[in-house]
């Protein structure tokens, strides 16, 4: 059965998963079975810092978590006092719905790129009027990390990601923060012991040094190519947002558009993955379904 859920990446070839392995141990390794400090180990953070550097992050240290989750408690658990919350967009990451009811927003939640659920993509002027309506701005680049453009970063930004859409098998977040603020999430980090396993680490820096994360996006694209052919919906490549044929989805994992409101809104919209089947089941699939 096809798998709409977009909960792993299902890769064409297996051969890309197992080079990018290799490549791990063949540079790196023990090095990569090993604890390394809190902050991170060093090659994969600089290879991360490059890539935020391209969107605007220039001034920002960069920290390792293990999921998306445990990157906003670090925010949370730094910034947020009893009372206040995070503003978050509707629709939005399910990870952030948890913190945006209360009545006091001290920060906003912002995807500028391929938003999830529903794809869209900020202009420069509705970016920068977002960002600068709280003290603190979040971004979260889980899905505009390769390919996304950032207009606006404010002076006061952190931003966030799940590393896990860019390759099969990595499950890495991070969070980025301005040099003044660097000291104290360490601490909190520290203290909470959000420490990542390094091997995934290592594997994130493999993944983006080999280009096997450009050739996995690549291969989504292709996928995003024949929804985009066969159905009525909003699309980037890992998912698509659409009111068509929601019952028949739902029963192959797309998720509910609700799930993704903090506002408990959307419910005639569903989500469908497209990480978790390939172009020939997806074309399959579509093929046979009155959508």
């Amino acid at each position: 059965m096809v798998d709409l859920s977009g909960t792993w990446i299902k890769p064409d070839d297996l051969g890309i998963v197992a080079s990018v392995h290799e490549a791990v141990i063949r540079e790196f390794g023990k090095k990569a079975l090993q604890y390394t400090d809190t902050a991170g180990a060093p090659e994969p953070r600089e290879e991360l810092k490059k890539l935020l550097m391209r969107l605007g992050f220039t001034k920002h240290e960069v920290f390792f978590t293990a999921s998306l989750a445990d990157s906003l408690r670090i925010i949370a658990d730094v910034h947020l006092d009893e009372g206040d919350c995070i503003l978050p967009e509707d629709p939005t990451q399910r990870e952030v719905i948890i913190y945006a009811k209360c009545g006091r927003p001290k920060a906003v939640y912002i995807q500028p790129f391929w938003r999830n659920p529903d794809g869209y993509i900020y202009q420069p002027s509705e970016l920068k009027k977002a960002a600068d309506s709280a003290p603190l701005a979040i971004y979260d680049l889980t899905y505009g990390l390769l390919e996304g453009e950032i207009p606006y970063v404010p002076e006061m930004a952190v931003a966030v990601g799940a590393l896990d859409v860019l390759f099969p098998g990595l499950q890495l977040a991070f969070v980025a923060v301005p040099q003044s603020l660097a000291q104290y999430y360490i601490n909190r980090i520290e203290a909470a012991y959000l420490h990542p396993p390094t091997y995934m680490q290592y594997l994130f820096y493999a993944v983006i040094n080999t280009g096997a994360a450009y050739a996995i996006l690549k291969m989504l694209k292709r996928r995003q190519e024949v929804v985009k052919e066969r159905l009525e919906a909003a699309t980037t490549p890992y998912f698509a947002w659409t009111k068509r044929g929601k019952a028949i989805f739902l029963r192959h994992g797309a998720l509910p558009g609700s799930e993704f409101s903090w506002r408990g809104q959307f419910g005639e919209y569903v989500r469908l993955g497209l990480t978790s089947a390939t172009e020939e089941e997806l074309a399959d699939f579509l093929s046979e379904i009155p959508v």
